[in-house]
């Protein structure tokens, strides 16, 4: 073996490209770096093999080198094309079979190599010649040996035309990238031209050298000019095919590169980094402002005129910084936004537009309302009185025919307004406190005549731990509950209507002041096939037409109670099953103020004893008490009920529901108190009617010393009342039924009441008259046809006590007219309550807001009249 200082600087030059794998990043470089890796290793094979066959001086050593030089020799050209493929991002074209026929040819030639001594066909012959300090082995080149030149030249150049090719594929500034691996290519590849060409033996194998620039530029290429970074796929996307106008520039604000759609939106007929900049400087003040910025990130939306037409563009620029989080550069981005600029400014008048008609929409609504209300305030307002006069049972049947017709007409006019206001988004969500116990009783207590005539139970099923001051929209509520109720109570024939309120959070958000209350409404009537339940929910919908004929309605309840509650965020469910009955139920969160309320102890009124034959009925009444402290014994029969009587001495109080018996309820309970007259206690004697029976049966229950009654349905605060009379805790006001004509009239004041009413209708006018002289007989009341008549009847001495005026009125409406009372000071303190025929919620809150004292909505019925004026009727007294 020979070793000089060539020998030390082949060894070097053979182990530099191995020692780049070592800085190789395999994670951040992916297949490229496998194939990299793999290259160098070829090199040093050959590198290696070529050191030692140098050293060598027998043929047989030199002979087996050459063997090894081979296989690093006929693997370096199929790994760099597959190298440039990758890197290209042209991956997809490496398969398996591919992969197979790449590697045919070097697979031949490796073992034509290994086996020459038994065939000439890859060297022909062996000769040593001696040049210098070396032995240089000369061979003679046979088939085998120029297949593998030939093919190792021919990967070569197929490589080379992929990177050349790829230079134009990508933006100038990034086609150095490229260039740094051409030049890594082009090392060996013009070496072993000159190698080929050169003419008698080369003794010194200069591709070795080249091997050096090989691993060298190939290196640079992957990695600090890294294509595999940045993403060749993501540049093309980028570049070639955005919309977006692409724009990237370095730390010093000079524009390194752009793409297609820049360079087009810009005007330029090449893509030129400097002669896009001059343009931008002269005709795009505000991309420029961008570049110069020294701000990481920001919009710019701006117009130019173009062509005689206004373009309108969004420029944004965005800092790129690399993986020390280092700024490095920028990038800006231009989209031309005229079409939607465009789109945008019709969308404007187009919403435009429907505001507008919404507007026309609310005030031909408002005028409806006011049109249709104001005579058919007249109409039901004089039925009504026509059929509390004294007429024959013929005259009372068509009255309260024509009386039904026309609540009927109302009911139908409210749900299309409603309908219509809800859906114009007049109707807005007022969320304010609430007492929820006296709410549920006005609705129950209104719905109660419409249940007991049917003979239905209307029971309200509250869960105690439900405080009674809440925070919601009480309007809405109120709508949708008796939506619900009315509902039900038309397609119950017999049985019962339940309103339940069931709580259900968690015990462990039993102390939060978030609520969420279950509203449920069941029934025991006709149900609904499962296929019709969602049809209900559609506006002028029910089950099937023959349920119109038979029930009426308009099938407009369910769909306005489903839009009211979404404002609320909650929506109406359904469960039902045809004969058995429907349960409708929303889930609503709400705050309150009270929650579960401090439980009063009442227990010393003894044991009660509930007899009901509703079993529901009886099971909340029964629930009730108890939220007392009280005990309870719950029966379903007469037979149990005397039973219980006999048998339990501490029995203090005895619930009885008039419907147990019916007429014989009352015989019953006379025969209970029998049992218990001698005892030493006294027990106490409930009886729970309903609306419809108070007229009768409430005397025949004084006749046998019944003095205490429940008006059904049975609510916490009926209750409580009910029982803080028996235990005489406070003083309580007997409920006696109504008169059959209105109500018992207040006494007679020291001087006459003085109303005012100014009406331009003349029907509403009188209907007012009668109201107020069924309250009160000796009032005395001022007609006014307009505002200015009524300032007229102001400026006498004789002031009213109260003022009823239109909204609507000619000359003066009610609005200026209340500003002229409120003006002066002989005039400023006389109550005055508006009269609107509209229905819509926004106007009762102008009037409210305006300074009136109260209000009255068209058409309005006796008793509506009598709860607003009384007050002010009773304050002159």
């Amino acid at each position: 073996m020979n070793f000089n200082l060539v020998l030390f600087l082949l060894v070097v030059v053979a182990i530099a490209p191995v020692l780049l794998i070592l800085f190789i990043k395999k994670d951040e470089q992916g297949k490229a770096s496998t194939y990299f890796s793999a290259l160098m290793i070829a090199c040093f094979v050959y590198s290696i093999s070529n050191v030692f066959e140098l050293m060598m001086t027998t043929t047989s050593l030199k002979l087996l080198m050459y063997k090894g030089m081979y296989v690093g020799a006929v693997s370096f050209a199929p790994l760099a094309l597959l190298f440039t493929l990758v890197y290209t991002e042209r991956e997809k074209w490496i398969t398996q079979n591919r992969l197979y026929l790449l590697f045919l040819v070097p697979a031949i030639n490796i073992l034509l190599v290994w086996t020459n001594d038994y065939h000439t066909f890859f060297y022909s012959s062996f000769e040593l010649i001696k040049n210098g300090d070396f032995e240089f082995m000369v061979t003679g080149k046979g088939f085998g040996y120029w297949l593998h030149q030939s093919y190792t030249l021919l990967l070569l150049f197929v490589s080379l035309y992929i990177l050349l090719k790829r230079t134009k594929e990508v933006p100038p500034y990034d086609s150095r990238q490229v260039y740094m691996v051409i030049l890594g290519l082009c090392f060996p590849l013009l070496v072993y031209l000159l190698y080929l060409t050169s003419v008698g033996p080369v003794m010194i194998d200069y591709i070795t050298f080249s091997f050096l620039g090989t691993g060298l530029f190939f290196y640079l290429g992957l990695t600090r000019y890294n294509l595999f970074k940045i993403a060749p796929i993501a540049y093309r996307t980028l570049f070639d095919n955005m919309q977006e106008g692409v724009l990237v520039t370095d730390t010093s604000g000079a524009l390194i590169t752009l793409n297609l759609a820049a360079a087009n939106m810009l005007e330029l007929k090449t893509i030129n980094q400097n002669v896009a900049l001059e343009v931008i400087e002269k005709g795009w003040p505000e991309i420029h402002e961008l570049i110069v910025s020294s701000e990481d990130y920001r919009m710019i939306e701006f117009s130019c005129e173009k062509e005689d037409y206004l373009n309108w563009y969004l420029v944004s620029k965005s800092s790129i910084k690399g993986h020390n989080r280092k700024v490095v550069g920028s990038i800006i981005l231009l989209r031309d936004i005229t079409q939607e600029k465009l789109f945008q400014f019709e969308i404007q008048r187009s919403r435009e537009e429907a505001e507008e008609a919404n507007r026309a929409k609310s005030e031909f609504l408002a005028n409806m309302s006011h049109e249709i209300r104001t005579p058919l305030n007249g109409v039901i307002g004089f039925t009504e009185l026509l059929s509390n006069t004294q007429l024959n049972d013929q005259q009372s049947k068509y009255a309260n025919t024509a009386l039904n017709s026309a609540n009927a007409l109302l009911d139908l006019i409210n749900d299309i307004l409603d309908l219509a206001k809800i859906e114009s988004g007049k109707s807005e969500t007022n969320i304010k406190e609430l007492h929820l116990y006296e709410l549920l009783e006005t609705i129950l207590d209104v719905l109660s005549f419409q249940a007991h005539k049917k003979g239905l139970e209307l029971i309200l099923d509250l869960d105690p731990r439900i405080g009674d001051v809440i925070e919601t929209d009480e309007l809405k509520l109120k709508q949708v509950l008796i939506n619900l109720l009315n509902n039900a109570l038309k397609f119950t024939e017999k049985g019962h209507v339940i309103l339940k309120l069931s709580l259900l959070n968690s015990e462990s958000e039993e102390n939060h002041e978030q609520l969420n209350i279950r509203f449920s409404v069941s029934d025991s009537g006709i149900g609904i096939p499962k296929g019709k339940q969602q049809l209900i929910f559609d506006a002028f919908s029910q089950a099937d037409s023959s349920t119109t004929k038979k029930f009426g309605g308009t099938g407009l309840g369910l769909t306005i109670s489903n839009k009211l509650l979404k404002l609320l965020n909650s929506s109406v469910q359904l469960k039902s099953e045809i004969g058995v009955g429907s349960d409708f139920y929303f889930d609503l969160k709400v705050k309150t103020v009270n929650f579960k309320n401090q439980e009063e102890d009442l227990s010393e009124l003894d044991e009660v004893l509930v007899i009901d034959g509703n079993e529901v009925s009886g099971n909340v009444l029964k629930t009730y008490c108890e939220h007392f402290k009280m005990k309870v014994i719950s029966v379903g029969t007469v037979t149990d009920a005397f039973f219980v009587l006999e048998s339990n001495l501490n029995i203090g109080l005895v619930i009885l529901n008039n419907s147990l018996l019916g007429k014989n309820s009352v015989w019953t309970m006379q025969k209970m108190m029998v049992i218990v007259e001698d005892r030493p206690k006294q027990v106490e004697f409930v009886a729970a009617v309903g609306s419809i029976e108070q007229e009768t049966i409430m005397k025949s229950y004084r006749s046998i010393g019944c003095e205490a009654f429940l008006f059904k349905p049975a609510t916490p605060a009926k209750m409580e009342r009910l029982f803080k009379g028996l235990m005489k805790i406070s003083t309580v006001k007997q409920d006696f039924p109504k008169e059959q004509n209105g109500y018992s009239m207040p006494l007679k004041a020291k001087d006459p009441f003085k109303l005012l009413i100014a009406e331009d209708n003349a029907v509403n006018r009188m209907l007012v008259k009668i109201y107020m002289e069924k309250l009160d007989p000796h009032a005395i009341i001022m007609e006014a046809e307009n505002g200015e008549e009524a300032l007229e009847f102001l400026k006498s001495s004789s002031k009213p006590d109260l003022v009823i005026t239109d909204i609507n009125m000619p000359k003066l409406d009610g609005y200026e007219l209340l500003k002229a009372i409120r003006s002066k000071p002989s005039t400023i303190q006389i109550p005055v309550i508006g009269f609107t025929a509209n229905a819509f919620q926004s106007a009762e809150e102008e009037i409210k807001n305006a300074g009136f004292n109260g209000f009255l909505t068209k058409p309005v019925v006796q008793e509506k009249f009598r709860k607003v004026v009384m007050k002010w009727l009773k304050n002159s007294n």
